[in-house]
């Protein structure tokens, strides 16, 4: 069966687009795509339908009286949100989906499943056991996670297992190779800094100066904030593909965001976590799982007081196939995976 396919894509960051585009090269079904603003060619292409829906945000719209511990998490009024959610009901009543995946947002997983269409909600990492996910999680047919199931926190398992389905990442196995730090006898450590934050340059910098043996490069987003450069610290920026960059380094350093530690796997680097402050916990717990299960050695923040020399030594002698095989499967399996779950939705629902 080829499903027709609407996922809702959150605009923060661009993590959730970037799974909506793996859908997309996957094929196999008919696919469409609601996030806020216009299409990002450079992170949806193919043959796909976009819907372009306004922000959430603004002078449209007031906030409302939310508190924590609500059943929703946003939830403003005005003609702005009305108008936003009228379009997403008219795409979806167009495109007739089997299934509406939501990456993420409770409140666009309640009102798809009130207006009566099957509902696949993402699982992320972190504590999510609060009324508003709970909420989700109960009204979905479905919940979805781009991570295996040894990963997941037992309790949601015994709440919510039923209908949980991991899929991975998809990805291939990254071929051993020699860094060129090694060809060349100069050790190299790779800073990925997050596409949706930045790292402070003192941190940084610190971080270098400590460890005048190691060349320090920095592939991402940079507070620049004053502090002078130690001479073993470069600042490469954003590139838009840090493959090779990682893939020649003695060590990689990463956020613990999702796709920035798949992609950090598929480097085949030995890999040091030190997880963002996010909603949730959601990095910091992500990292721990991956410590637990794939022996990566986490830091718990840049502010964290540390011997850098040693961490350095410990990360690089730990086996990067580990976080790889933890994390990454064939597109096939992630193809197979994905449909399985879809159609289980249907059958959840009753269609």
């Amino acid at each position: 069966m080829k499903y027709k396919v609407s996922y809702y894509a959150h605009h923060h960051g661009t993590g959730h687009l970037r799974h909506a585009q793996r859908l997309a090269e996957l094929g196999g079904m008919e696919l469409q795509v609601a996030s806020t603003g216009e299409r990002r060619l450079d992170l949806l292409s193919g043959d796909l339908e976009y819907v372009a829906l306004p922000a959430d945000a603004g002078p449209l719209q007031k906030h409302g009286k939310m508190r924590s511990g609500d059943a929703l998490h946003y939830a403003p009024v005005g003609p702005g949100i009305q108008r936003r959610f009228t379009m997403l009901n008219q795409a979806w009543a167009r495109f007739a989906p089997d299934v509406v995946m939501v990456d993420v947002s409770v409140e666009v997983a309640l009102f798809a499943r009130l207006s009566g269409y099957p509902v696949a909600f993402r699982r992320m990492p972190g504590d999510r056991t609060d009324p508003a996910h709970r909420l989700a999680y109960e009204v979905s047919d479905g919940i979805f996670g781009y991570f295996p199931a040894a990963l997941e926190d037992p309790a949601h398992l015994r709440d919510f297992g039923e209908k949980s389905h991991y899929l991975g990442a998809p990805g291939s196995m990254p071929a051993p190779t020699v860094p060129r730090a090694a060809r060349s006898r100069r050790r190299r450590v790779v800073v990925q800094t997050s596409l949706a934050s930045s790292i402070p340059l003192r941190q940084l910098a610190d971080a270098a100066a400590a460890s005048s043996g190691w060349q320090w490069e920095v592939a991402g987003a940079v507070d620049q904030d004053g502090t002078p450069l130690p001479p073993n610290l470069r600042l490469h920026g954003v590139l838009s593909d840090p493959t090779r960059t990682m893939s020649e380094a003695d060590l990689v350093i990463s956020s613990a965001g999702h796709n920035a530690v798949v992609a950090a796997a598929a480097s085949g680097r030995p890999v040091l976590l030190v997880p963002e402050d996010r909603p949730h916990g959601e990095q910091l717990h992500f990292a721990r799982a991956l410590e637990e299960k794939a022996g990566v050695p986490v830091l718990g923040s840049w502010e964290t007081t540390v011997d850098w020399p040693d961490l350095l030594e410990r990360a690089v002698g730990t086996d990067p196939a580990t976080l790889a095989s933890t994390l990454l499967v064939t597109p096939s399996c992630f193809s197979e995976a994905l449909e399985s779950m879809l159609a289980a939705c249907l059958e959840t629902a009753g269609t």
